[in-house]
């Protein structure tokens, strides 16, 4: 069996209160469907260009795969403050807000003002396009109906995870209607062929309870889907890098294509030197490809770049389990966790960062709690502290373990109170 190494050893102890029936996540309220509002008046050839080649929004992007998500709201804040009229600030910033929770998996319950911000910003993404559904160029109204339709779609996978079926469906439905309608009007607007891909690829491969395209009953074509998304990466002008980035995450946990996978990720690590999360992505990959030593030596530049930083509560949840969302939960990786842990530390990196060690205890004391093995998971987190090099973060963290366990539970409550 393939481990996913210390992604799923810090992320494994989530998974009793995932598993555990959540608390109703606040609703979001429906997006006016209507589609009288007065139109916007229309003097630019594309919203599309200006966006993106705003420096705001590079800025944003950048800042959003470094993790620094105050930073990159801010940006992108200034892009809307700047050009009020324009949706793809709004579709941005909607696109952003779902993938922060995506990667920290967080749901509305765990992140009530967060949720709050993803609403403002989907529904001002679907109103100012729905205000440009009638101008006269016909660049400008395909893209309206793609902003719109990405935004809904967003939403319709937020209320999705968000156990939200019914009004789940409801948002779907539309947003596929108006991607479609996008590339009807023009079929040269390559960003749309994202959102379709999307929904092509995910009603083929996985069931309607995990994903907004199996759930609409979107006739599945999955290699279609992985054209479609590709093309979308290579030709599309403002959603070329998020369409390599999500196609990455397919060929990564879904495909298991893992040379396909790296050749992606080594190109937009390439784009974004800073991207930290990026990191976690690549020492997942090594691992399962098979290569320890690359592995282990992956995994302890991801741990470093985060103790370098002292951002184990604000980027660690992230780097060690974005790439796989509740997949890094999974109680079935325990056995493997322990046992590439046990490799890890008998095979150490050719210079290990300091407080390696510790750090690896820790994991796999963590992993220990979550199924119940306190007895272990104790030997583990004194064996943690004994490392006076491990960090101020996992040192707190490693004696709050020992002295009252890590349940599942201590372990959320740690993340949500960063």
């Amino acid at each position: 069996m393939r481990t996913r190494g210390l992604a799923v050893a810090f992320g494994l102890a989530l998974l009793a209160a995932r598993a555990a029936a959540a608390p109703a996540a606040p609703d979001l309220g429906d997006v006016d469907e209507a589609e009288d509002l007065p139109p916007a008046a229309v003097t630019v050839e594309s919203y599309a260009t200006p966006a993106a080649s705003d420096a705001d929004l590079e800025k944003a992007l950048h800042a959003m795969y470094a993790l620094e998500y105050s930073t990159a709201e801010a940006a992108a804040e200034r892009f809307i403050g700047a050009n009020p009229e324009n949706p793809y600030g709004e579709l941005f910033l909607t696109g952003m807000l779902w993938w922060r929770a995506a990667t920290e998996l967080l749901r509305a319950v765990d992140a009530p003002d967060l949720a709050r911000r993803f609403d403002a910003h989907s529904r001002a993404a679907v109103s100012k396009s729905k205000r440009l559904f009638k101008a006269p160029k016909p660049r400008v109204r395909a893209e309206a109906y793609f902003v719109a339709g990405m935004s809904l779609g967003l939403r319709g996978q937020w209320r999705l995870t968000n156990r939200q079926y019914f009004k789940a469906y409801l948002d779907g439905k539309k947003a596929i209607k108006y991607l479609r309608k996008s590339v009807e009007i023009d079929p040269k607007l390559e960003d749309a062929y994202l959102g379709l891909g999307i929904f092509d690829y995910q009603a083929a491969v996985l069931p309607g309870v995990l994903r907004l395209g199996a759930l609409l009953l979107v006739r599945g074509d999955r290699a279609g889907g992985l054209a479609r998304i590709r093309r979308a990466m290579v030709e599309g002008q403002f959603s070329n890098r998020q369409a390599a980035s999500f196609l990455l995450t397919i060929l990564q946990t879904q495909e298991k294509d893992v040379p396909g996978a790296l050749a992606i990720l080594r190109d937009l690590r390439g784009k974004f030197p800073e991207g930290i999360y990026f990191l976690g992505v690549e020492a997942s990959l090594l691992t399962a490809s098979g290569d320890r030593a690359a592995g282990v030596a992956a995994w302890a530049a991801a741990y470093d770049a985060l103790r370098q930083k002292a951002a184990f509560r604000t980027k660690g949840w992230a780097v060690l389990c974005g790439a796989y969302g509740d997949g890094c939960l999974s109680a079935a990786n325990l056995a493997g966790v322990e046992a590439w842990i046990d490799g890890a530390l008998n095979t150490p990196p050719a210079a290990p960062p300091p407080g390696w060690n510790g750090a690896l205890h820790l994991a796999r004391g963590l992993a220990r709690d979550a199924r119940a093995d306190a007895r272990s998971a104790q030997d583990d987190y004194g064996a943690a502290l004994s490392d006076a090099q491990l960090p101020a973060e996992l040192r707190d963290f490693a004696q709050t373990c020992r002295m009252r366990g890590c349940a599942a539970a201590a372990v959320l409550a740690a993340r949500d109170n960063r």
